[in-house]
């Protein structure tokens, strides 16, 4: 009985104690920075989609008309730097691509279609967007 009459608000602090400290503990994260971006080919068979929380590259073919769908990043700082990601899964489907840019880096995103030729800038149909590079993010 030492112990309650030494403290006796102590029944009633430790609860509130342990809350703080189960609201505190947890892993860090970090909030989102920087900027999304859509875009899709001009007649809509293909989309791009950069989210810039984990630096994500989303290719998704639209269509059941036989062409890839290829997502487009432009990344400029001294000379424009060009990256073709393909998606050659077919209709309906959707390719992850985790990039890794610097934070706070200015991207072009872009959405095409093309028939795949062995290289990554083979078959590419450059009349499939003709508004680039208007869809801007930031990594």
């Amino acid at each position: 009985m030492v112990r309650a009459k030494l403290f006796p608000f102590a029944s009633s602090i430790l609860p509130a104690l342990a809350l703080v400290s189960l609201t505190v503990a947890g892993p860090a994260q970090a909030a989102p920075t920087g900027t999304g971006c859509t875009d899709k080919s001009d007649a809509g068979t293909a989309t791009a989609k950069f989210k810039p929380y984990g630096e994500h590259l989303l290719v998704t073919d639209n269509s059941k008309d036989g062409h890839s769908a290829i997502g487009h990043v432009q990344i400029t700082w001294g000379s424009a730097t060009h990256y073709w990601y393909w998606n050659r899964d077919g209709a309906g489907t959707t390719r992850d691509v985790n990039l890794s840019y610097k934070e706070g880096r200015s991207i072009f995103v872009g959405a095409y279609t093309g028939d795949w030729s062995g290289s990554a800038t083979k078959g590419i149909d450059h009349s499939s967007n003709t508004v680039i590079p208007t869809c801007r993010a930031t990594a």
